[in-house]
């Protein structure tokens, strides 16, 4: 009966395991799916956004278009036809209505009234240049239309909106006279290319994510990198892209051809996806980028899934071993086999469960935003916070890079990090007089007798104001210590304005860097050494606070939210330092005590001097309690630390090992007395193991 359940149990593992792989691999097709699905959606939601935007243009243009074709309209009709309708479109910068010369009156040689809605006010462009020359550049949204027809012209500098813009221009002929037929003039619907940077932020991207749009010739009418737009084409990208898959897809763009990719992002170390499509009401083209960890959050149950394989896996062998061994009787060989193998077993899970713990990533505590590696991440930053100014109508953000050098790091404590280096700051020139200078690091720790900052030197360059900073603080941070060894500790350095104010944005300057990759450690010095830890990373990024207060100004809505600027320096426990401080005496006293259970044997007279054992024992408590104190006095927590569950299950093996050697010299006992204690010698090891495994397990499943 007992052989046909245990036959049943090792089917049923047989069975979980199979489940489980299908399972793991089902889960991680499952994610990619879902990686696909939500990209496509997001990526046609913007592209119906714009197609919908623009498809409203081209149907006001073709209204405009049949008015002016049925009927004459005085100056003032026509001017306040186009405000009128300028206001019913909330994506449009203005509209024009341009004539030949003399087309609308023969005493004026070029009439092109043009209102503009961001200055309310009308402007007439036959004033600032003559729009029917077409060798000038700026006159292509009238010129090109005369001779190819309607349609969107490439982006341009505007003189008379003083921005880069895009128009849909739709010529208009007369309709009856002399010269019905005839070409007369051009209807443009103006649209500010940065209104298409607002409708990218107005979807979700997750925290990295971002898209740009290209006209039909590749032109970029919107991109994270501000500078980028309208200077930059498909094919300057092409030329400075490394990797092979991304330029692959912008071909693609160029091409006029639609799909996605996905590839092995180096700085970010970590898969991104790529999507591209075309607006069908102008042709151009969007693309849209993710990052796998911005979309998907169960990032740890992978890690449980591979736990629960790892467990069924060892559980099946075990059960295979036990039924290749099902006699009534094992030899004593057999019993110390299945002991190793299965302490062999235990073994290899806790590393299995310590490893996945050790080398997963940081998890973020506040609403952090990830690590800021290039320039596109900081103008998402840029263009997000200035898109909800915009929408508060409130004063555009004063962008002011800032960056650090970390020159002398060092922990003081469990909580407290002394570190001193250098911080620079540029101020814009159009800004340098009435912005405040310096900074302030907020979590100073209390009574810091050391806090230090002063002005090192000052430049002045073309477009901004450098102003150098020698810093030495302390900060405190409240660092986790419930996972030591495998835990990790985020040193983030948060950078704030000297003075609280509702228009300056810190952003890293990452310019200053020759890398940004946080795994090439920029903004530290290479002498740092960290006794017994080791840096990892560094990088920039924002978490992202609401104050309770308004500081006094008059609106709440200003510190709602507010993106704080930190300086991250990743450490990671070297584990060969605790394991040789913390392990060694636990390991070296569980030997001691195996091999005194292991070496005791029953005295002829049935009796062993109770206090030799008690006496050994206590030997051993003691190297136990001291070690156990002295890594309570190095980290200092009112948490229990995972190392510590070492030392607890040793006590626990102490008081177990000294009941049974006790009883074994003493008492007769049906288990003990088995072949002079075999199963108790044989279940040594295992039963410390399990226990750990179980603790493990607890701590980081």
């Amino acid at each position: 009966m007992i052989r046909k359940i245990l036959y049943a149990i090792t089917l049923i593992s047989a069975v979980l395991l199979v489940f489980l792989v299908f399972d793991i691999i089902k889960f991680s097709k499952n994610q990619d799916k879902l990686l696909l699905i939500k990209g496509n959606n997001t990526t046609a939601e913007l592209k119906k956004n714009i197609n919908a935007s623009l498809t409203e243009v081209i149907h006001t243009g073709i209204s405009i278009k049949k008015l002016l074709e049925s009927q004459e309209f005085s100056s003032e009709d026509l001017e306040t036809l186009i405000k009128n309708r300028s206001f019913e479109l909330p994506n449009i910068l203005g509209i024009t209505v341009a004539y030949e010369a003399y087309a609308f009156s023969e005493k004026t040689a070029l009439y092109a009234p043009y209102y503009d809605k961001n200055q309310h006010k009308l402007l007439q462009i036959g004033e600032l240049y003559d729009y029917t020359n077409p060798s000038l550049a700026t006159s292509s949204w009238y010129s090109n239309v005369a001779k190819k027809g309607a349609h969107w012209i490439e982006p341009y500098y505007a003189q008379a909106a003083q921005t880069l813009v895009s128009d849909y221009s739709i010529p208009f002929y007369y309709k009856s006279g002399p010269n019905k037929g005839q070409f007369r003039g051009v209807v443009s619907m103006t649209i500010s290319l940065k209104g298409f940077t607002d409708m990218i932020h107005s979807i979700s991207l997750g925290k990295t994510g971002f898209g740009f749009v290209t006209s039909k010739a590749g032109n970029l009418l919107a991109h994270p990198i501000n500078e980028f737009v309208g200077l930059k084409t498909i094919n300057d990208l092409i030329n400075e892209e490394k990797n092979n898959d991304l330029k692959k897809a912008y071909q693609e763009i160029l091409n006029h051809k639609t799909g996605n990719i996905i590839y092995n992002d180096k700085a970010k170390n970590q898969k991104a996806l790529f999507f591209y499509d075309n607006v069908p009401a102008s042709n151009w083209k969007i693309a849209v980028q993710f990052f796998k960890n911005d979309l998907l959050k169960n990032q740890e149950l992978f890690k449980r899934k591979y736990i629960d394989l790892s467990i069924v896996t060892s559980i099946l062998f075990l059960l295979l071993l036990v039924n290749y061994y099902n006699r009534d009787q094992l030899s004593t060989s057999e019993i110390w086999y299945l002991s190793l193998f299965s302490a062999t077993i235990l073994l290899a899970n806790v590393f299995l469960v310590g490893y996945l713990q050790h080398t997963k990533a940081s998890v973020n505590v506040r609403n952090e935003s990830p690590p800021i590696t290039d320039k596109t991440s900081v103008n998402n930053i840029v263009n997000s916070q200035q898109f909800k100014t915009k929408k508060l109508s409130k004063k555009s953000k004063i962008v002011i890079p800032t960056g650090i050098f970390v020159e002398q790091l060092e922990f003081s404590d469990s909580y407290n990090v002394n570190m001193s280096g250098v911080l620079w700051q540029k101020h814009p020139n159009d800004y340098a007089k009435i912005t405040p200078k310096g900074f302030k690091f907020p979590q100073l720790a209390p009574f810091a007798e050391s806090a230090f900052i002063g002005e090192a030197y000052r430049k002045q360059h073309k477009n901004y104001l450098l102003i150098g900073y020698n810093f030495r603080t302390t900060i405190r941070l409240n660092f986790d210590y419930s996972d030591y060894p495998f835990d990790k500790r985020n040193i983030d350095l948060e950078i704030q304005p000297n003075k609280n104010t509702e228009n300056i944005l810190l952003v890293p300057d990452l310019e200053s860097y020759t890398y940004t990759n946080p795994l090439e450690k920029s903004g530290v010095s290479k002498k740092i050494k960290l006794p017994g830890s080791k840096i990892l990373e560094t990088y920039f990024n924002y978490s992202f606070y609401t104050y309770a207060t308004n500081f006094g100004f008059k609106d709440n809505t200003v510190f709602e939210e507010t993106p704080i600027l930190h300086f991250n320096i990743n450490v990671r426990e070297v584990l060969i330092t605790a394991f040789v401080t913390y392990l060694i005496p636990i390991f070296v006293t569980l030997i001691m005590i195996f091999i005194f259970i292991y070496s005791t044997p029953r005295s002829k007279d049935g009796r062993i001097d109770g206090g030799t054992i008690v006496q050994g024992m206590t030997a051993f408590f003691f190297v136990l309690i001291f070690s156990h104190i002295d890594l309570r006095k190095n980290i200092e927590t009112a948490d229990l630390i995972y190392m510590e569950y070492f030392y607890f299950i040793t006590y626990i093996i102490i008081i177990l090992a000294t009941y049974n050697l006790i009883t074994f010299s003493r008492i007769p006992h049906r288990l003990f007395d088995f072949k002079d204690n075999l199963i108790v010698k044989a279940s040594y090891w295992p039963l410390f193991l399990l226990m750990v495994l179980m603790t493990t397990l607890f701590n980081f499943y």
